[in-house]
């Protein structure tokens, strides 16, 4: 892989914070390219560990594979924050930001900062110790202020618009020139109770009902039951049978996003499954019927909690509804000892299954933030007038989350 030449700030850069919990002086700020991230993965894997917010995409084991097969690794660099040296001589890192330099924002020629968002990461939330969240974000805008890159914008695209995090970015953002693009929630449990009193009080009765109704029809065409990979020998023929069985459905047509359509999403796919396997952050569920798989599904693991990757299904028993199955399934095994507390569906709004089934969500939001010259408030006073001149030139098809769905297979 060819990689961008290291960018120097000054080597590192001192910054000042105001540390509310203990005496901290100051911490420090580098910046570094795809082709030395490597030299930091030791600390890397023990911040993803203590992340306030855990994000199994911005983990060493999903991010490097996809720096390697997704990206322009030039346009990409990594804001790494350190604590002081402590008396072992090691420095803390205390919080990682991968960025990506676009030289377009909203097809407009504004040079813009973005919190990197690859066609297969649902979310953008940077690694922060959850300990140190003041100092890091407070070192991570001052940066942005007077970044090297040139950037006057910065994009968050997919970030957390609640808990704990939430709440200390937007005192960093009071005051400053902002825009917010879109706002969203999208389904998210968490396990509290038994797994029979959340779904009984998450799905009507008639609905249960029918589920019910549904896997007892579907146990009568075979013997039916739940599998999860337990050995590595298993995985290449998981990721055979998924890929296989995604491209079948409608994910494969013209508007599909089936993994199998594109080479590097084939073998991003494969990469980051091995190996985040071998370091107990995967679980690979399957629903089968006489020995062949009719549903199956990926969840990236993090931070006691999970992530929905992918989940897919045969359409020839989609009026059994196997997917959603699989996912009762699922939420049965995150109460019986499972590592899972929680999880995110990283799906769309209103989605046909999660909503259905999942009763929480968690709000989601992109913004525009200024570094706040004036050349970068004055883009962010009129990008809301030079959109409303681009849909009144061009009319734009609302988008499909936005079209409700009563189709519940519909994954």
């Amino acid at each position: 892989m060819a990689t961008a030449p290291q960018i120097e700030l000054r080597n590192t850069e001192t910054v000042p914070v105001r540390a509310d919990r203990s005496p901290i002086k100051s911490v420090t700020v580098r910046l570094v390219d795809a082709g030395h991230l490597r030299d930091y993965e030791e600390a890397w894997w023990k911040l993803s560990d203590c992340a306030v917010v855990p994000n199994a995409y911005y983990d060493p084991w999903m991010l490097l594979p996809a720096i390697e097969l997704h990206a322009k690794a030039e346009s990409l660099h990594f804001l790494l924050v350190f604590g002081p040296t402590g008396k072992d001589g090691v420095e803390p890192l205390w919080g990682f930001f991968p960025l990506e330099v676009l030289t377009k924002c909203l097809h407009l020629p504004i040079r813009t900062l973005a919190f990197w968002q690859h066609r297969n990461c649902w979310l953008t939330a940077p690694l922060i110790d959850r300990d140190r969240i003041r100092e890091v974000l407070d070192a991570f805008w001052r940066w942005f202020e007077s970044n090297p890159l040139g950037c006057r914008i910065l994009d968050t695209n997919y970030l957390p618009a609640d808990g704990p995090f939430h709440a200390v970015w937007a005192d960093f953002a009071i005051g400053r020139s902002s825009l917010m693009l879109r706002d969203f929630p999208r389904a998210f449990f968490a396990a509290s109770g038994t797994a029979e009193s959340y779904i009984s009080k998450a799905v009507s009765k008639k609905h249960s009902d029918t589920f019910l109704r549904q896997k007892r029809r579907l146990s009568e065409l075979g013997k039916l039951e739940y599998h999860q990979v337990e050995s590595l020998e298993e995985i290449d023929a998981w990721l055979d049978d998924f890929m296989k069985l995604e491209v079948s459905g409608w994910k494969g047509g013209v508007s599909g996003n089936a993994l199998a359509k594109e080479r590097q999403d084939a073998d991003y796919f494969r990469t980051f499954t091995r190996e985040g396997f071998q370091r107990h952050r995967v679980l690979l569920l399957s629903l089968v019927l006489d020995g062949k798989a009719i549903a199956m599904k990926q969840i990236l693991l993090a931070g006691g909690g999970g992530f929905v990757f992918r989940i897919t299904y045969d359409e020839t028993y989609a009026k059994y509804s196997p997917g959603l199955l699989l996912e009762l399934e699922n939420m049965r095994r995150a109460w019986d000892g499972s590592q899972i507390k929680w999880m995110d569906s990283c799906a769309n709004p209103r989605h046909p299954l999660f909503n259905r089934i999942w009763s929480e969500r968690r709000m989601l939001r992109r913004t525009l933030f200024s570094n706040s010259s004036r050349l970068s408030d004055f883009w962010i006073a009129v990008v809301p007038l030079l959109r409303w001149i681009k849909k009144r030139i061009k009319r734009e098809e609302p988008a499909d989350y936005l079209q409700i769905s009563t189709q519940i297979e519909k994954q």
